[in-house]
């Protein structure tokens, strides 16, 4: 949540649907362009602590949005206003607000998602894409998490998305809200092997958290920064926590993206400005094998940087990866 995470540099504003973003926002200095961060589940812009003041320092421009559902920024409950496009004309309008005609996106989990959705409605106002562990990928059509997961199984030999079904559930959000110990473990775990046993496998994620599981926390995230993310996600009132964000999945389930998609031409899911892919190699849902070979024939100039890390790379590998990001802007 920008304004938890980040007070001195945390703004909010409307854009024309009605709808109140909390940001990060730099102005940069110089010509230094301006760099669009967005995070993916369960993040905030407090998921990019590590790059925001990386970047602020060099003198680049940063918008650092809370995405629709998470940290100050609305969480309405209707899962139709979680439609990528309206969500992408939202951001579109946001920067017009700012008189900022072009960025550099930089996308992480469902922000990468997210990011690939801007690329074929708003190519123009981008100069560079960055994918953060989840790669760029065009429209497929009609979704279906059980065909999906049938197709990993017989490629990885085992499935990556049963937690999807989990969280498409009524109750997955309270049950996450009543288990902050056990949601903490289940996302940050020293062993990355736990996402493809705790996720990956139908019915697993319900039972962990169920059962108030924890287990031992990744050596880089530290005890303050935990309290931050148990503060952001903490439900006020009756509202907040993990329940709004869920709503990006069910909108996708709900495939209520299609027909929204379906209007894009082919000729636009082609990305004709450079792009960086970076993979991770201990994150076994976005496998670096499958993430390079869906972007690679999408993209004319692609970069691909593959990590040591699992999921969260911007947090475990920020060094790297703030060097990286760096060098592939200037180049």
């Amino acid at each position: 949540m920008a304004a938890i995470a980040f007070p001195s540099l945390a703004k909010s504003g409307s854009v024309p649907s009605g709808t109140t973003y909390s940001f990060v926002h730099v102005h940069p200095k110089g010509n230094k362009p301006y760099i669009l961060f967005l995070h993916g589940f369960p993040d905030s812009s407090y998921g990019w602590r590590h790059q925001i003041p990386y970047f602020q320092e060099r003198g680049y421009g940063l918008i650092v949005p809370d995405l629709l559902g998470y940290g100050g920024t609305d969480k309405p409950k209707d899962v139709e206003a979680y439609r990528l496009k309206k969500m992408a004309q939202d951001l579109i309008d946001f920067l017009d607000a700012y008189q900022i005609q072009q960025v550099i996106g930089v996308g992480h989990d469902w922000g990468s998602s997210f990011l690939s959705r801007l690329a074929y409605y708003h190519p123009e106002r981008f100069s560079k894409y960055a994918f953060l562990d989840v790669a760029y990928a065009p429209p497929r059509g009609h979704f279906s998490i059980d065909a999906l997961n049938e197709q990993t199984e017989k490629l990885l030999g085992y499935p990556i998305f049963g937690y999807w079904h989990f969280f498409n559930e009524p109750n997955a959000g309270e049950l996450m809200d009543q288990k902050p110990a056990s949601m903490n473990s289940l996302l940050f775990p020293a062993d990355p092997t736990s996402f493809k046993e705790n996720l990956c496998i139908p019915n697993a994620t319900r039972a962990y958290l169920a059962s108030g599981t924890t287990q031992p926390l990744a050596s880089w995230i530290t005890p303050s920064e935990i309290s931050i993310y148990n503060e952001i996600f903490a439900p006020q009132n009756g509202e907040g926590g993990y329940g709004p964000p869920l709503n990006w999945y069910k909108a996708q389930i709900a495939n209520l993206n299609t027909a929204d998609e379906a209007e894009v031409s082919e000729e636009k899911y082609h990305i004709q400005v450079p792009a960086l892919l970076v993979t991770c190699t201990r994150d076994y849902i976005a496998v670096p094998k499958m993430q390079e070979g869906l972007m690679r024939p999408w993209v004319r100039d692609l970069l691909v940087k593959e990590m040591d890390a699992g999921h969260f790379v911007q947090a475990e590998k920020a060094e790297e990866v703030n060097q990286t990001l760096e060098e592939f802007i200037e180049k």
